[in-house]
């Protein structure tokens, strides 16, 4: 079973998103330094969550991609070699939480959603660990 080209497919959507949401930011970027600052930079905190988003996004790609090659490799059945890419897949509802949460700030709708991407992220992490202990020489 391929199991890298959903975390390929997902590492190349996120990587994109990710990308237009830091453009975005980056366009309107001088309007952030009022002179009444004294060039001081003063954002909100919805702008911050999503500037995380935008930071949190990307290395979550990353991971994706390294692990849809590293995942074919890991001494595990098919079975959790499954489980540990959509968890791989599923920790993006962190950065999805934190731009949506950001677009509707004040708003408080989102906050715990994003650990919920933040567990998928451990789990991850965890079964990696677990896997490549398992790796047969």
């Amino acid at each position: 079973m391929n199991f890298y080209k959903r975390n390929l497919i997902a590492a190349a959507i996120l990587f994109l998103v990710s990308a237009f949401v830091g453009m975005s930011l980056g366009m309107n970027f001088d309007i952030r330094f009022p002179a009444e600052y004294n060039g001081h930079y003063m954002i909100n905190k919805g702008e911050a969550m999503i500037r995380a988003a935008h930071t949190h996004g990307m290395p979550f790609a990353l991971y994706n991609l390294i692990l849809a090659f590293v995942i074919p490799a890991l001494g595990f059945s098919d079975k959790m070699k499954n489980l540990m890419s959509w968890s791989a897949i599923l920790m993006i509802i962190m950065p999805i939480a934190l731009f949506v949460r950001g677009s509707i700030y004040p708003s408080t709708a989102f906050d715990l959603v994003g650990f919920v991407g933040a567990t998928f992220f451990l789990l991850t992490s965890a079964l990696l660990i677990f896997g490549a202990v398992k790796v047969k020489k």
